[in-house]
């Protein structure tokens, strides 16, 4: 279910068993948008139930932070406008061209275009595969966009960070609230490290050992400088405050 966090922004806790990322709901007096899509056709249909069942408004816009597959993969099914960052959504489009049958999977583990966590988290979420449909964004912008709700502000930026070059931010100004995906997590794609679905439980603790870019972490907190939030909410966890944000960069 959606939780009220501040005036104007609910969030829908992240789920593990199938690595579904936290799904922010702006709400203003004329517009709503949500902030990821979502990582299935199921996981939108369950959210649609709940926006319903709690009475809050249902999106007419929905942003998306990257590429990977958990954020992104639910964007069609929601039939409103869908936002993306170009390198988002260019990416996105080069996906949408993927088979995934388990060969094909297979291969682009070893090609290292994508990587074995995901495709077991795919696996899980999609018994089905024939299911997936990837699409690109509706709109598409280079580096910032602001949208106007109504009483309220989506600035989306471009902020790169240690986790996927394509990050996209949502920084709410009214609010003091800073939506990050998953920017200011570990590279996963880039930097070496190994995930085994048999010994799931030993997965924090791998990723923990990835170590970050200093430059990039560097040019990162640079560019969180230029905005003024007490909390952020990141894909993967409950909502923390913009010291512990920094603390954990550092």
């Amino acid at each position: 279910m959606f939780e009220k966090i501040t005036e104007h922004i609910y969030i829908r806790p992240c789920e593990s068993y199938t690595d579904r990322p936290n799904i922010g709901l702006i709400v203003g007096e004329k517009y709503s948008m949500l902030y990821e899509a979502g990582n299935s056709r199921f996981h939108v249909e369950l959210m649609k139930n709940e926006l319903s069942e709690q009475g809050l408004p249902f999106p007419d816009f929905v942003a998306v932070s990257h590429w990977h597959w958990d954020h992104s993969f639910g964007m069609d099914a929601w039939k409103i406008p869908s936002i993306a960052g170009r390198k988002t959504h260019e990416k996105l489009i080069e996906v949408s061209d993927w088979e995934w049958d388990d060969d094909s999977m297979e291969k682009r583990i070893k090609s290292r275009e994508d990587i074995a966590f995901c495709s077991e988290m795919i696996k899980r979420e999609y018994p089905d595969r024939s299911e997936i449909k990837v699409v690109g964004a509706d709109i598409v912008f280079d580096d910032k966009l602001t949208i106007d709700l109504g009483g309220v502000t989506c600035e989306l930026a471009h902020s790169k960070g240690p986790h996927s070059d394509d990050s996209v931010v949502c920084y709410v100004p009214e609010d003091r609230f800073m939506f990050l995906g998953d920017s200011n997590c570990k590279d996963l794609y880039g930097k070496p490290w190994h995930f085994d679905i048999e010994h799931e439980e030993d997965f924090l603790d791998s990723v923990d050992a990835i170590p970050y870019d200093k430059d990039i972490v560097d040019k990162f907190i640079t560019f969180l400088d230029r905005y003024d939030f007490d909390l952020c909410a990141s894909g993967h966890r409950e909502p923390f405050s913009k010291k512990e944000l920094y603390e954990s960069l550092r």
